[in-house]
């Protein structure tokens, strides 16, 4: 099992060990960092890394086992000469069937690079017209036939919506999706696609899910979430990270549709900021930090006597 860092100009891969974190690789790029997302081409039994810098550079790493180096599949250019860059910065997403990665670079602007017959993106990327101009985040939806994204986005009114989109990569456009929902709770910032359908607004009162179906609702301390990590395969657990350093588990009741019934809440221990939350095996979970150190931490089953169920297994110190 391996752990892959993003460190501003270079990529750092870690093998989990019983010890803890050992180096194994360190990969110098030329560029600044801005998206780093997992793409598994079809008929690949190995996940590439898909990288875009904040000069609008990308590129597919993939590592080569009998070489024991990083070899570069792809690389491109996906700026543009005209647009506003995107206040909230670069957004990637990778679709569940891995047909295409959609990019939002610039305000009313949303950059797809497609696949082709195999299995490899395309050197050509196309841009689609969005309506909504100050968009805060975007998911592709799962256990849908076409590539289907939701959308929170701020109107002019200062307020916030859901809103999804289908992907016509025949005709290079957008169009309305399954459903809408107007007007979610005015401090939402991240959206959770699940594994089965639908979709999780993290806000900082409420968490909530909507289906396009069904609908259900939490209320939460106050909390501005900043991170989250899937524990489960099936997506029935997260870990969620806010910004005094709370590390929560949102444990989801699923019906056998992969409907949500029922949710809830439950402080773990306190961290530092996460802005990355990995989990990766046996209990184990690294929190990557921008703004202090990140940790390697071990999950409990039962609480010590300050009521916290986690303990730090090694520290990996900031020099930021």
């Amino acid at each position: 099992l391996n752990l892959i860092l993003s460190k501003c100009t270079h990529i750092e891969v870690q093998l989990v060990t019983e010890e803890g974190l050992q180096p194994l690789l360190e990969v110098p790029l030329y560029g600044r960092i801005a998206v780093m997302e997992l793409w598994r081409p079809a008929g690949r039994d190995q996940d590439e890394l898909f990288i875009s810098t904040e000069r609008y550079q990308f590129c597919i790493l993939s590592y080569d086992a009998k070489t024991q180096e990083i070899v570069t599949r792809t690389k491109g250019d996906v700026s543009d000469r005209t647009g506003r860059p995107a206040d909230v910065g670069q957004i990637g997403i990778v679709d569940a069937e891995h047909r295409l990665i959609a990019l939002h670079l610039y305000d009313g602007l949303l950059k797809v690079l497609p696949t082709g017959s195999n299995g490899q993106l395309r050197s050509e990327c196309f841009n689609t017209r969005l309506e909504e101009l100050q968009v805060i985040d975007m998911v592709f939806l799962n256990s849908l036939a076409k590539p289907t994204i939701a959308l929170l986005y701020r109107d002019s009114k200062d307020l916030k919506h859901l809103k999804t989109y289908e992907l016509l990569l025949k005709e290079k456009d957008l169009t309305e999706g399954p459903w809408s929902v107007p007007n979610v709770e005015a401090g939402a910032t991240l959206l959770i696609a699940l594994p089965r359908g639908g979709v999780l607004v993290l806000g900082e009162r409420t968490i909530t899910y909507h289906s396009g179906v069904t609908f259900k609702t939490i209320t939460v301390e106050f909390s501005v979430f900043k991170a989250f990590g899937k524990v489960d395969e099936d997506g029935r657990r997260w870990l969620l990270g806010d910004h005094n350093g709370w590390l929560r588990v949102l444990v989801l009741e699923m019906g056998p549709r992969g409907e949500v019934l029922a949710m809830s809440v439950e402080k773990l221990g306190r961290t530092s900021q996460a802005s990355a939350i990995c989990y990766l095996d046996n209990a184990t979970v690294f929190v990557g930090s921008c703004f202090g150190d990140s940790q390697l931490l071990k999950l409990n089953t039962q609480a010590d006597e300050n009521g916290v169920y986690i303990c730090e297994m090694e520290r990996l110190n900031n020099l930021g």
